[in-house]
């Protein structure tokens, strides 16, 4: 087994008349885990058993919403290019400002997704194809 070279890919916004473009990341299986543990809480809870009055542990687990697709997001969109803000300003693409777009554009957050899976796509594509050879 080996550790895969991290795949990264442009991909341009559709209709978009700033003719933005997107780098997105391919991300680990490592990563994708991280951001479920990391927006994860557990519990665990002891109550007395009345028949054996030894204590039982009970567990739960609480994630918040949206926190997963938040921390995904932030490490797939690596950079950019013609992002503006309200005033027509160049945005660099910082944490700070990949938050607001994740907020304020309506529909970017889909279309990172979007991205994602294309990406996840041809990656699996490619693997198939070289298993086959």
């Amino acid at each position: 087994m080996r550790i895969v070279k991290r795949v990264e890919r442009w991909f341009p916004a559709p209709n978009d008349p700033d003719d933005s473009e997107h780098l997105i990341r391919h991300l680990t299986p490592g990563e994708i885990l991280d951001t479920i543990n990391n927006a994860t809480n557990q519990e665990t809870k002891y109550r007395v058993d009345e028949k054996s009055k030894g204590l039982v542990p009970e567990m739960a687990s609480h994630t918040k919403p949206g926190a997963i697709s938040l921390a995904q997001f932030l490490l797939a969109l690596v950079d950019w290019k013609n992002m503006f803000d309200a005033e027509g300003a160049a945005m660099a693409c910082s944490e700070e400002n990949k938050i607001r777009a994740y907020r304020e554009i309506d529909g970017y957050a889909q279309f990172i997704s979007e991205c994602r899976e294309k990406l996840h796509g041809d990656i699996t594509a490619d693997e198939e194809a070289r298993t086959k050879n």
